[in-house]
């Protein structure tokens, strides 16, 4: 994991060398900027993925310390099969919630990989051609109109796993809510969605960047094609039409902003 850290890190330092540039804004007009820096966003996932790491292994000693203890009170046959069915469920349901946690802590874990391996292949392709995170966005856009593909398909693989990794930490503080303070797990809990909760919100970040993006190259697309077909009162309505949709998007991860308390995607507006 070191050597993937320092090669990223080193991939980034050549990077913005090169272009001189530590922030992107994106998704202009009436939908608002949102100032998304992409160096802090790599950096964010490096840290949240030691962070889930360290609390996954911390999880599974956990579970094997509840389940020793299990074992022992095991031991107590003689006991009716109900009176020991009561004494040992508080246990079993622990143990239960707790492998819950460390499958969802490792899943994420992954997906954070996976996020990693993206921005490391996108980061490279845009150092090789000498282009902007939005000029690489225009050109993978480009390339899609061109092969007659869906332009809100281009990054819906990026898009997947980035809102996956949200999902994934939905659940992983609503497990986290279950095990009981004396399990000593709380400060290991507090680092790793203080790292995940900020990932969160810069992947929500660049979900709106995208999808802002996407809308206005679509509604673009579709003036050239019908330019001549189209009233202009119909142009208008379809772009506004689009800004809505992202608008929508935008509240809906304001709304997500509020509840899980990123601070973030109020930057810029």
């Amino acid at each position: 994991m070191r050597h993937q850290s320092t090669g990223l890190a080193l991939l980034w330092l050549t990077y913005f060398v090169f272009f001189g540039q530590v922030a992107w804004a994106g998704g202009g007009g009436a939908m608002g900027t949102i100032v998304y820096d992409p160096t802090n966003h790599a950096e964010t996932a490096l840290t949240a993925a030691n962070a889930v790491r360290q609390t996954a292994q911390m999880v599974q000693a956990y579970t094997l310390q509840i389940q020793q203890y299990l074992n022992e009170l095991e031991n107590l046959k003689k006991l009716p099969q109900e009176a020991l069915d009561q004494i040992l469920k508080p246990y079993t349901d622990e143990i239960a919630t707790a492998q819950s946690l460390s499958q969802t802590l490792g899943t994420t874990l992954n997906q954070i990989h996976d996020l990693q391996n993206t921005f490391t292949v996108q980061f490279r392709q845009m150092v090789a051609m000498g282009l902007s995170p939005s000029q690489y966005m225009d050109r993978e856009m480009q390339i899609a109109q061109f092969r007659g593909q869906n332009i809100n398909s281009v990054f819906q693989n990026e898009v997947s796993i980035l809102q996956s990794v949200n999902d994934s930490y939905t659940r992983i503080r609503k497990l986290q809510e279950q095990i009981p303070a004396s399990s000593g797990l709380q400060q290991s809990f507090q680092t790793v969605n203080q790292h995940l909760n900020l990932l969160a919100g810069q992947n929500a970040q660049l979900i709106s960047l995208i999808a802002g993006h996407q809308a206005n190259d679509s509604a673009h697309q579709q003036d050239e094609t019908n330019a001549n077909a189209l009233a202009g009162e119909i142009i208008q309505k379809r772009r506004q039409d689009e800004a809505v949709k992202v608008q929508q998007l935008h509240q809906q991860l304001r709304d997500q902003e509020s509840t899980m308390g990123w601070g973030i995607m109020s930057q810029g507006h």
